[in-house]
């Protein structure tokens, strides 16, 4: 009912314009079949209760940063990011710098952390500048990784590898997206164990202010550091001039490389999962949105055993290198531990 509610409604009454076009009329057919009234009829808990929490919420988020239209200037050197339009490859919608996804997104207000860089890392490989960075043989290494294992036509990836590759996938839009994965799965998980709604209030909030503030912290790490690095694809067409190379993706992201957001995603998650049931040993399948994907689910015998494989399904696609994996991963990791020790506790705790 307050998820309704916040989507309806800019300042939490049922009453108000639409804070979610074209979806009135499926909330308002969702909260009839629950609650077997119209939304707009008086409701004492819903005017007693679920009013005041979304009001809370919408003042909470009130000038959060989240509407913010600034464009983005890259850094214009060797290393630096750069649209990842060529000809031979599918467009991606990124042939302009002005086209680079939210790259103020970092600067929102988060939900749990102090500030989007309160767990920022320095750079990539710790390199100071883009000039030492591409003289340097840790990235000779990452680039080497990526270009052998991402390309669409490697004969170093495994089929398991190709398969994982598109099953985390879900960038495409009309997919759940990665959040939206492990949503899905943190459900089945849930259905499985038998939780109760109250205990399902509590981990979805969790897992979801954990994710919602992994993507902040994710985003500082992409545009608010020293070195906005540049995708493998450019590394190796520009770097390597090797004008041939594809990821098995087809397409590329658009915005930079480090640090990427499905480990964090994951990493977030699977913090959360771990911590909540007490245990990181649970077997749970889980299934992907993703039309490539050569799979429907797969079955894993642990959260971190799911987080590390999205994580390397990133190198595998061709669109990240080994590094953006890791230190997305380890921010996930420190993002999941803060939300749980210090938001919604368990009653008791």
């Amino acid at each position: 009912m307050v998820a309704a509610a916040v989507l309806r409604s800019p300042r939490g009454t049922t009453s108000g314009a639409p804070a979610a076009p074209g979806q009135t009329t499926y909330l308002d057919n969702k909260f009839r079949e629950r609650f077997g009234t119209s939304p707009k009829d008086f409701d004492l808990l819903d005017a007693t209760v679920v009013n005041t929490v979304v009001t809370h919420m919408w003042d909470f988020r009130e000038a959060d940063g989240s509407d913010s239209e600034a464009a983005y200037t890259p850094d214009g050197k060797p290393g630096a990011w750069l649209p990842t339009s060529y000809p031979d490859l599918p467009d991606p919608g990124c042939s302009r710098a002005s086209q680079a996804a939210i790259p103020e997104w970092g600067r929102v207000k988060p939900w749990a952390l102090t500030s989007g860089s309160q767990f920022r890392p320095s750079t990539p490989g710790q390199y100071a500048s883009y000039e030492s960075l591409l003289a340097g043989p840790a990235y000779a290494e990452q680039v080497r990784q990526v270009r052998d294992l991402g390309g669409a036509g490697s004969t170093t990836r495994t089929t398991d590898q190709t398969a994982a590759a598109w099953f985390w996938a879900n960038d495409a839009n009309g997919t759940y997206k990665p959040p939206g994965q492990l949503l899905d799965i943190t459900a089945r998980v849930s259905r499985d164990r038998g939780l109760t709604s109250y205990q399902n209030a509590r981990l979805f909030a969790l897992v979801s202010v954990a994710m919602a503030d992994a993507a902040i912290a994710e985003w500082d790490v992409k545009y608010q550091t020293p070195i906005d690095l540049w995708r493998p694809v450019s590394a190796i067409r520009e770097g390597l001039k090797d004008t041939t190379w594809k990821p098995l993706s087809g397409t590329t992201p658009c915005f930079p490389a480090w640090a990427s957001g499905h480990p964090a995603f994951g990493a977030a998650w699977a913090g959360i999962m771990r911590q909540y049931f007490k245990t990181d040993d649970i077997t749970f399948t889980a299934s992907t949105d993703d039309p490539k994907s050569p799979v429907m689910t797969r079955t894993f015998t642990s959260f971190s055993q799911a987080a590390r494989e999205e994580a390397d399904s990133r190198v595998w696609l061709g669109v990240h290198y080994p590094w953006d994996a890791s230190d997305g991963s380890a921010l996930g990791e420190n993002v999941a531990m803060w939300v749980f020790t210090h938001k919604m506790k368990a009653v008791g705790s």
